[in-house]
């Protein structure tokens, strides 16, 4: 398409497209104020009760709004209506875009239920569980085998009696240790696990 020209085209449009294709602010606020509702309405249209329940007309008015400022340059529009009608069709084009995407076998619309499962449904929803993956599991082991291959016998053992949930006094009995000693290598070994973990 060739730049904007001025046959034929309502004066107050063109004029406002020729600013905001020169980079002014105001005259592309202008032009979002004045068709981005229509833009929404088509929008709105377009989406079926599948997608309203995914999607806002928002965000594909955003989009359609975003594509034409991309492109205001190289565009040519004879009219306010042959510019609504550019806006309708790249509106009803990113719906069905986004509609075939999710239509897809991994992001099939109709494979999405409720969290609650619904009356009608007899396979339970699963929610993700906050237990341990299976990677953080072998990395906390990890982490152990390093920390413990780094201390003396009697350290360990305090680690391994500590995991065992023994308070510090039994630890300081099993050990031999004054338990302020006991308490000051625990609160040290807390921190400098910390440190590393940050």
């Amino acid at each position: 398409m060739t730049p904007l020209s001025n046959r034929g085209i309502d004066d107050v449009l063109t004029k406002t497209l020729k600013e905001a294709q020169d980079g002014d602010q105001v005259a592309w606020e202008k032009l979002f104020r004045e068709y981005y509702p229509k833009v929404r309405r088509v929008v709105r249209r377009k989406l079926d009760r599948s997608m309203r329940s995914v999607y806002d007309s928002t965000d594909f008015a955003s989009d359609v709004m975003k594509s034409l400022a991309a492109n205001l340059s190289q565009l040519d529009f004879p009219s306010s209506e042959h510019l609504v009608a550019f806006l309708a069709q790249v509106a009803e084009q990113k719906v069905i875009d986004e509609y075939r995407r999710r239509r897809t076998l991994k992001r099939d619309v109709t494979r999405e239920r409720p969290i609650d499962g619904g009356a009608s449904e007899s396979v339970q929803v699963q929610i993700a569980s906050d237990l341990p993956t299976p990677s953080q599991f072998a990395q906390a082991n990890e982490a152990e085998e390093k920390l413990l291959e780094e201390r003396t016998e009697i350290e360990r053992r305090i680690i391994r009696l500590r995991q065992e949930g023994h308070d510090n006094n039994d630890i300081a009995d099993q050990t031999g240790w004054n338990i302020r000693k006991v308490q000051r290598f625990l609160k040290n070994l807390h921190d400098s696990i910390r440190g590393e973990a940050r």
